[in-house]
């Protein structure tokens, strides 16, 4: 590629990513719902894409969202999809200067100001990039309307060549920062858009930004593969007892508290790829099934835990899920009749010999007919709302 080429590239690029960025898509607001149609225009507009097809595909009937899907052609069936997501997390981070948030020059030259006196190492390396001038800041800038934007000045740079092989499908999907609504309807209808228009798609690339907090030079090496996303989740049913009367039976909080500790960064659900160490699992959500203050302990609870992996299919990953849980509720009660007896001798209170552990398919097998249509039924109405998935599935599971 010549440095004209180049220049032609980064220049669209980054007109697009100011334009984009400027235009407001915080999640689950009026922004993100008007963001779609605004960026398909946009695309019908712009002369390189004169010949393209664009179009948008709403995620629900009445959401509000679209996703945008353009496609340039070139020769022949050969296809590669170009995705990411437009929403961004919210600006109310940027506290004094959120009303300059979604606008990259002037945000770049107040943070300038504002970090001319930063003592912090990781708010100095912020201070020096911003002094390179080869950073902007933007509320999704990186996350990730620059990644967009690079794959729009590939499509209009092939646009423009002459009789090249194979095609781009672009699609810009809403909702990543929250239940991912928006790939997972793009997912739904891409072998339909294959054989609508005959195409053969042979590879995706996913144009969001990888983190680096170095140098810089691990944030721009190109990642092959893709990593498989799990949310195993514990209910955990107790027993519930006035608070007066605790040892009445095992508080089911306690236990789902003693299986997040044990989950946590927990190596036996650390998958590591060849070239790279694993990303821990994390907590991401834990409740009790309560519904305001009262005197008694919580008979349910309800954990949820972001597991990655690159090899494991969902099976060993529960299979390893399900071990530890069962560690770590045994423990627990053991724990927990250890202080009994200590409080209260041989007057001791009963308590389960053992915590026994159910997968969701097992209980769904217990159920007759008639249950299994009225669970159908509430999972049918649950997947129609918009509730986020582990809160589906707890109400669901209760």
């Amino acid at each position: 590629m010549n440095g004209e080429a180049k220049s032609s590239l980064s220049g669209r690029a980054m007109r697009w990513a100011i334009a984009l960025t400027e235009e407001k898509s915080v999640t689950g607001t009026g922004g993100e719902a008007s963001f779609g149609p605004w960026l398909a225009d946009e695309l019908r507009r712009e002369a390189a894409f004169r010949h393209a097809e664009t179009w948008t595909i709403e995620v629900e009937p009445e959401d509000g969202r679209h996703c945008v899907a353009m496609l340039v052609r070139g020769t022949g069936r050969a296809t590669i999809v170009l995705t990411g997501h437009y929403d961004t997390v919210t600006t109310r981070d940027y506290g004094d200067l959120e009303d300059l948030a979604t606008q990259p020059q002037q945000l770049t030259q107040a943070l300038r100001k504002t970090l001319a006196m930063a003592e912090a190492p990781a708010v100095r390396r912020a201070r020096d990039d911003f002094a390179s001038e080869e950073f902007l800041a933007g509320r999704g800038l990186l996350d990730m309307k620059a990644g967009l934007t690079a794959g729009l000045a590939v499509c209009a740079a092939f646009a423009e060549s002459t009789n090249a092989a194979g095609n781009f499908l672009f699609i810009a999907v809403p909702d990543e920062e929250n239940n991912s609504a928006g790939a997972r309807k793009a997912a739904q209808v891409l072998t339909e858009i294959a054989g609508e228009h005959e195409l053969d798609i042979f590879a995706a690339i996913n144009l969001d930004a990888i983190a680096d907090d170095g140098d810089g030079s691990k944030g721009r090496v190109i990642a092959l593969g893709t990593v498989g996303k799990l949310l195993p989740t514990a209910h955990v049913v107790g027993v519930p007892a006035h608070s007066g009367f605790p040892l009445s039976g095992p508080n089911a909080a306690t236990i789902a508290a003693a299986i997040a500790a044990r989950v946590e960064w927990a190596s036996e659900l650390t998958d590591d790829s060849r070239s790279l160490p694993g990303t821990p699992p994390s907590l991401l959500s834990i409740r009790d099934g309560k519904s305001g203050y009262d005197v008694t302990t919580p008979a349910a609870a309800f954990a949820t835990f972001n597991v990655l992996s690159y090899r494991r299919t969902p099976d060993e990953v529960l299979e390893r899920f399900d071990r530890l849980c069962a560690d770590a509720a045994s423990a627990c009660l053991a724990e927990l009749k250890r202080r009994r007896h200590f409080q209260h001798g041989s007057a001791a209170i009963d308590l389960l010999e053992t915590i026994p552990l159910h997968r969701y398919e097992a209980v769904l097998d217990r159920l007759d007919a008639e249950a299994r249509s009225r669970l159908g039924a509430v999972g049918a109405s649950l997947a129609a709302g918009d509730l986020p998935l582990p809160e589906q599935c707890r109400l669901v599971t209760d």
